[in-house]
């Protein structure tokens, strides 16, 4: 596996976007996107004309927290220096994400058959087979959200789900623990 490091610049996901997205101080998105960006895959190409990268063959993306693995990744800076991506494929076909949440010890967790980041837009797009999770520190399930599609508006943090007419949106949110109150106070 050849080992590839790039400039922030020059290949990104905009802080991979996804982990702007999902999560929301320390030691998670904030402080990832001062970290170098490392790729890894078997096979790499990059044209310094067109600002565009190929990656393929067991690619993982790390910067800080941040880690990305899938089968393919193409990144592309327009003349405007707004970045994009599309990663596709990895293990059961499904591109797997994951992040440190900034000011806690949660982490993100993401799946689906394709990842796309808009920079210009600030959009991320999980698509097919699409899933959101968030872990405690303990590894213990706080939310999850599956469907079809999901997309996440970094401006406006807002989530939004399309089923693509392919079944329902799933959501579980998990009671914050009242342990320790009696009463109700």
């Amino acid at each position: 596996m050849k080992k590839i490091q790039f400039s922030l610049f020059c290949l990104t996901f905009g802080a991979l976007a996804l982990g702007t997205t999902v999560v929301g101080g320390a030691d998670g998105v904030l402080t990832d996107r001062s970290q170098p960006f490392t790729i890894e895959a078997d096979t790499a190409q990059y044209s310094d004309v067109t600002q565009s990268a190929r990656f393929t063959g067991r690619v993982v993306l790390q910067q800080g927290t941040m880690q990305i693995q899938s089968d393919t990744v193409d990144t592309l800076v327009d003349p405007e220096g707004y970045q994009y991506a599309t990663a596709k494929g990895g293990e059961n076909g499904l591109v797997h994400f994951q992040q440190k949440r900034d000011g806690s010890n949660e982490i993100m967790k993401a799946q689906a058959e394709q990842l796309l980041y808009d920079g210009k837009n600030n959009v991320i797009v999980l698509a097919k087979r699409a899933r959101a999770q968030r872990f405690d520190a303990k590894g213990k399930l706080i939310d999850q959200i599956d469907a079809e599609e999901l997309t996440y508006n970094q401006l406006t943090e807002v989530f939004e789900t399309n089923t693509k007419g392919q079944g329902r949106t799933h959501v579980l949110i998990s009671p914050k623990s009242n342990a320790g109150k009696q009463g109700g106070k």
